[in-house]
């Protein structure tokens, strides 16, 4: 008896280790950000519920999106928010149900004095992109482009008003706008030129992970998230913090 109890003692930490999600949080307001090191949004709210009902606690990592997809790719954490599905991406990442889809539209930070309104006018143009952000199929694609990478909005920014690009490929608008704030610059606007998009907001899940011990786990949450989209809670809780909702 006091081998067995020995033994549980030894197992519990494996067992609560194993309800425990890893999740990445990135600067995407107004669906998901950081106030003070604390998660917040409603695409936060809306894992965290579904994350309570299946039985698992959620332990946040703040950290940008390449780092993210990296270690989604070696099994070093569970789960990131808002992932568009790729062919490159899908052979080491394992998409939950969607929560419902979104219309976006692909804008282009310039200076007041520039004129951007078709596609061929960034050609002459040095573009700074996210690292490991899709935009748009052509664009995505398009290896003529001068593109710069950078790791998050942070710096794009910050090489935009130095004059180091002369645009900023932007999906997530109010992002770009609070991270312009943050260091008090004003002197830019949107182009004309704009794609739309439409795509599904998703978790991504590590594959390598969902094929070894974890997809009881994730497909249990992935219940969880199908169902509050289906009964409106998804939606719901947009609306509670004045978001505009992802269409079920």
């Amino acid at each position: 008896m006091r081998l067995l109890s020995a033994f549980l003692i030894l197992l519990l930490p494996v067992l609560a280790q194993a309800d425990t999600l890893r999740v990445d949080l990135r600067d995407r307001p107004p669906e998901m950000w950081s106030i003070d090191g604390r998660p917040t949004g409603p695409l936060v709210k809306v894992l965290e519920v579904a994350a309570e009902r299946a039985g698992l606690q959620l332990e946040w990592r703040y950290a940008p999106f390449a780092r993210s997809l990296a270690d989604l790719r070696e099994g070093r954490i569970d789960v990131v928010p808002r992932v568009l599905p790729d062919p490159e991406r899908d052979h080491y990442l394992h998409y939950l149900p969607s929560i419902g889809t979104q219309d976006k539209q692909i804008l282009f930070t310039i200076r007041p004095t520039q004129r951007v309104e078709r596609y061929e006018d960034l050609a002459p143009l040095r573009i700074g992109v996210k690292r490991s952000t899709l935009y748009f199929p052509r664009f995505d694609a398009d290896t003529a482009l001068h593109k710069q990478p950078a790791v998050d909005d942070d710096i794009l920014v910050r090489m935009f008003r130095a004059g180091r690009i002369d645009t900023i490929a932007v999906l997530d608008k109010a992002a770009i706008d609070t991270a312009f704030e943050n260091i008090r610059f004003s002197d830019y606007t949107y182009a004309g030129l704009r794609e739309p998009i439409r795509v599904e907001n998703r978790f991504a899940v590590s594959k390598k992970l969902y094929e070894s011990d974890r997809a009881a786990i994730y497909d249990r949450l992935g219940r969880e998230l199908e169902a509050m989209r289906r009964n409106g809670e998804v939606v719901s809780i947009y609306r509670e913090q004045g978001v505009e909702p992802p269409t079920p």
